[in-house]
């Protein structure tokens, strides 16, 4: 009996099937394996981009993302401005130009929400001679303050409606106060003169409707700034729709605004030199001078060169706004 007859054959392992050898199935196996390797890739990236499109809609990329402007903040008065200007004339009455009146202090509140119309914009423009106005919106005030003319008045603007414009700034429509205190002098020269007598103070407080329009960061890493916002916005009125603001913001003295006053008393000693002061020194420019007559150089020129006019009151309010910590639940 032949031998292959009497015994059985075993099977073939894989490489000794008919064409095929040990090289041909290593590259198949590594075929195989790559291409599980790729789907495996595909399923990976395909979860990764899942995981990055819920993070972003759950808003839990906090860290590459900007905090969110929306709460209540508050007027910082050390870094807050407005910059009063109407309209002038120069040349005797041929050219015409605008004139800053003053910078004043700005304090108040504003309140940003998602949707604008839940948002509201307070604040107050007051001379620089203190931190804070020294007369209320009602004319209240303690009579020490009165020895300063620049103390009588006060603006103030109250938002009533707040929309979004196409362009992406803030329109706050509302309330636009001014309240003036005056009393009458007595300076009558005599024997027994001991300077001027004030009568009793009389408060004027006249309101119109005006609307502000803001400019505040886009939401994007430059938004906020140590922890505050820079925010500013301008309105523009005409003297025959509120003469009483028009009148009383040219008449009123404008002091200079010292931004970031900071103050120190050197010690004391023989080298003693008193209080010095830093800060940003914000004072208007004067008006054009007056030509002067060749051999009368110490004279001053003519008093009708430059005119103040006082048609039209811009005002342009520049506010560093810094978080007040309360919520929105509990201001509303």
């Amino acid at each position: 009996m032949p031998l292959e007859e009497g015994v059985k054959r075993e099977s073939k392992r894989p490489w000794e099937e008919e064409n095929e050898n040990p090289m041909a199935i290593d590259k198949k196996l590594i075929e195989s394996f790559n291409e599980r390797e790729k789907t495996m890739l595909k399923h990976t990236a395909v979860f990764a981009i899942a995981v990055v499109l819920a993070l972003a809609v759950l808003g839990l990329d906090a860290p590459n993302k900007p905090a969110s402007m929306t709460g209540f903040w508050q007027v910082d008065a050390r870094h807050s401005d407005a910059k009063l200007i109407t309209d002038a004339t120069t040349d005797y009455g041929k050219t015409k130009l605008k004139v800053t009146l003053g910078f004043a202090r700005v304090n108040g509140r504003v309140k940003l929400d998602d949707d604008p119309t839940k948002s509201s914009v307070d604040f107050r423009i007051y001379p620089a001679t203190s931190m804070s106005p020294v007369i209320a919106e009602d004319g209240k005030f303690l009579s020490h303050w009165l020895e300063n003319m620049s103390n009588h008045t006060l603006v103030c603007f109250h938002s009533k409606r707040v929309v979004r414009t196409p362009d992406g700034r803030l329109q706050a429509t509302g309330e636009l106060a001014v309240t003036r205190v005056d009393r009458n002098v007595e300076a009558t020269p005599s024997e027994g003169y001991a300077g001027p007598v004030y009568g009793p103070p009389m408060i004027h407080r006249v309101s119109r409707e005006a609307t502000f329009v803001f400019d505040f960061p886009a939401t994007n890493g430059n938004a906020q700034k140590d922890g505050g916002i820079q925010a500013s916005g301008s309105t523009r009125v005409f003297r025959e729709d509120f003469p009483q603001l028009v009148r009383t913001v040219v008449n009123t003295f404008w002091p200079v605004l010292v931004q970031e006053e900071n103050c120190q008393t050197s010690e004391a000693s023989e080298a003693y030199s008193g209080t010095h002061c830093t800060g940003t020194f914000m004072e208007t420019p004067g008006l054009p001078e007056a030509p002067h007559a060749a051999n009368a150089e110490d004279l001053p020129g003519s008093p009708n060169f430059n005119a103040i006019v006082g048609e039209d009151l811009t005002i342009l309010v520049h506010m560093r706004l810094t978080a007040s910590g309360e919520s929105m639940a509990g201001g509303s």
